[in-house]
């Protein structure tokens, strides 16, 4: 198979297919719409830089990376509730990343105050991690995604056993 030099669908996989609707024809008043397969490989435009990790800092990817759990007490939360807490804190110099934030309740985020954990004797439960952008298509969507996109997905996970709902992911 040749392999497009500026993008385009160089493969596709799954039983199922799914159908986007677009908008709405002025002139024949009929809804546009085309059906997808589960998993579509593409090959990027050749100036594309590939990530295969989450770049930058996200607040609703930490709050799904710990799990909509708190990082602190391990209460589960919801994900308004939830709240971001700098490691280091920004006080004192922590950069807002993904390896220096977690998500927590408000009540433990009080408590830790502008302290480090070890200060304000609060051990983290969950180590922060950058997720790779398979594991943040998988977090974001558990309950949504086909076996054949998880079987896809899995393979590209490489933080699993720093969660248990990516782990219990890798063993289905």
């Amino acid at each position: 198979m040749s392999r497009p030099s500026e993008g385009g669908v160089v493969w596709s996989d799954g039983d199922r297919a799914f159908r986007l609707h677009g908008g709405t024809s002025s002139r024949t008043g009929r809804q546009s719409y085309i059906d997808i397969p589960e998993v579509i490989g593409v090959a990027p435009p050749a100036s594309a830089m590939l990530a295969f990790e989450h770049t930058g800092f996200n607040r609703v990817i930490c709050k799904y990376r710990e799990g909509l759990c708190c990082a602190y007490c391990g209460n589960t939360v919801t994900r308004q509730a939830l709240t971001i807490d700098h490691i280091l804190p920004r006080s004192r110099g922590g950069q807002l990343s993904m390896l220096n934030a977690v998500a927590c309740c408000q009540h433990c985020n009080s408590l830790k105050g502008s302290r480090t954990p070890e200060e304000a004797g609060m051990a983290l439960l969950l180590k922060p991690f950058v997720p790779t952008m398979a594991e943040v298509l998988y977090m974001m969507r558990p309950k949504t995604m086909s076996d054949r996109q998880l079987w896809y997905l899995k393979a590209q996970f490489k933080n699993a056993s720093l969660r248990d709902y990516l782990s219990r992911a890798l063993a289905a």
